[in-house]
């Protein structure tokens, strides 16, 4: 290490600094706080969802009475779990949706920019080295086995 790298690792807040003013001036940040604030209005949503409608509607079919959540086996509350699973399902749906129709989205881009380039003919692949070297290990096995019938004809 040269003694200006050495001078400058010695100013590690002033670097820490510059570092943290990159990124947060790269949009980064601004793209988490929006994804947070988006995440946590939809999981208040998903959540009024699975308690209020969802673990309603169970609660009236199975007991008839309108609060699942109290419900409990020896202290362990089950009607608070399913909630949390009903949650967890819901978000978990609709993250796999996401991503999929994003991905949908991204192979059609693909596909569309594929379509526009020249088809070209398909090439023979060219053989490994492994094949190369089974096809000259062949070739002398041949060579050998002709020499010794050769040899025995003699």
């Amino acid at each position: 290490m040269t003694k200006n790298e050495l001078e400058n690792k010695k100013h590690c807040i002033k670097n820490a600094y510059k570092d943290a003013k990159k990124t947060v001036l790269k949009g980064n940040m601004f793209m988490l706080a929006i994804g947070l604030l988006l995440g946590a209005a939809f999981g208040a949503v998903v959540s009024s969802l699975a308690n209020d409608v969802i673990m309603a509607a169970i609660a009236k079919v199975w007991s008839g009475s309108g609060d699942i959540a109290k419900w409990e086996i020896n202290g362990i509350y089950i009607g608070k779990f399913l909630a949390a699973l009903i949650n967890f399902v819901i978000v978990s749906l609709f993250i796999f949706l996401a991503l999929l129709i994003i991905f949908a989205i991204k192979n059609a881009i693909e596909y569309r920019k594929a379509k526009k380039q020249p088809i070209e003919e398909e090439k023979e692949p060219e053989p490994t080295t492994e094949q190369l070297i089974l096809e000259e290990l062949k070739q002398l096995n041949e060579k050998l086995s002709k020499q010794n019938t050769k040899n025995k004809t003699m």
